[in-house]
């Protein structure tokens, strides 16, 4: 090592003083480049680096902060239905209740079905097919709040409205608006 810089020195020496003020200013560039990438740009890189990963780490957090609370709010509906639910365990049959409220609504059912119903592990679902041929508008939601507002906790599926033409009763009448309705009904009970 002493050998080298003994050569180094040799050389120093033997230049020009323009010489050398040029050598010395060229190392000087080499070490401040060594010095700016070797230094200065992977630290800046980090930096960068660093403050996208906390930036997407705080959006992923409130992203997180999100679904946890939906999780809660349906977690907490879930359980207001469950215990809906087991309050009414002993509840009616199906069909007579869907009867009931049809009677209440002053319209006549066409035709009520069971339906197979959703297999889970928690529930047994009875699944009633209702059909409504020529009714008024007022009289299918007047049913089918009667069902949103049962004593038992029910879920109107599948609505499918079809409109028939109206007909003339007389000749200072305008025509009926009526209305097929098709829905399903779902009542569950807890296994």
């Amino acid at each position: 090592m002493s050998e080298l810089l003994g050569r180094i020195q040799a050389l120093w020496n033997g230049l020009a003083p323009r010489e050398r003020l040029l050598v010395g200013l060229a190392g000087s560039a080499v070490a401040i480049m060594i010095l700016f990438f070797g230094i200065v740009m992977p630290v800046m890189a980090a930096t960068q680096n660093a403050a996208s990963a906390a930036e997407n780490a705080e959006r992923e957090f409130g992203m997180m902060q999100r679904m946890r609370r939906d999780w809660d709010g349906l977690n907490s509906r879930l359980q207001t239905v469950e215990n809906q639910i087991e309050a009414n365990q002993d509840g009616r049959n199906l069909l007579t209740l869907l009867e009931s409220l049809a009677s209440n609504a002053g319209v006549k059912p066409t035709s009520m079905e069971k339906r197979q119903s959703g297999e889970s592990e928690r529930y047994e679902e009875t699944k009633v097919e209702v059909s409504l041929k020529s009714i008024s508008l007022q009289q299918a939601i007047q049913y089918l709040a009667s069902i949103e507002s049962a004593d038992q906790p029910l879920s109107v599926k599948s609505l499918r409205i079809k409109r028939r033409p109206g007909r003339v009763t007389s000749k200072n009448k305008a025509p009926a608006d009526l209305i097929d309705v098709t829905f399903s009904v779902s009542a569950f009970k807890l296994q």
